[in-house]
């Protein structure tokens, strides 16, 4: 005789944790990289270039950024200095991104083909 299946008590049921897109794991993104200047002092610190903000600007950014877990701050013979975090260099790849999608999508047509990135 076949056993009849049933269904699990309630007790019995699995709970299965989120899937990665029902976390949002780009709008928790977007808020932490999103704000003001995030991205563009992580662009600068990652190439080496002066984002050209005031110095008052850019030292309460890089405070919130050091919060976030973005940066961390070194201090050496009276010296202060910014290094990016593993989590900072995570995000170097986003900036890659965007280079890359600017690059393809929005560069004049006279800068010629070797401008462009190939597929």
């Amino acid at each position: 005789m076949a056993r009849r299946r049933t269904e699990p008590r309630e007790e019995e049921r699995k709970i299965y944790p989120l899937l990665a897109y029902q976390a949002d794991p780009i709008r928790e993104s977007v808020k932490w990289l999103g704000r003001k200047w995030t991205l563009l002092i992580l662009r600068d610190m990652a190439f080496l270039n002066n984002p050209g903000l005031t110095p008052r600007v850019l030292a309460r950014r890089l405070r919130q950024m050091q919060e976030e877990g973005l940066v961390e701050r070194v201090v050496t013979n009276e010296k202060v200095a910014y290094r990016l975090t593993s989590r900072g260099e995570d995000a170097v790849f986003i900036l890659l991104a965007f280079l890359r999608y600017g690059i393809r999508h929005h560069m004049p047509s006279h800068a010629g083909p070797k401008a462009r990135l190939e597929s």
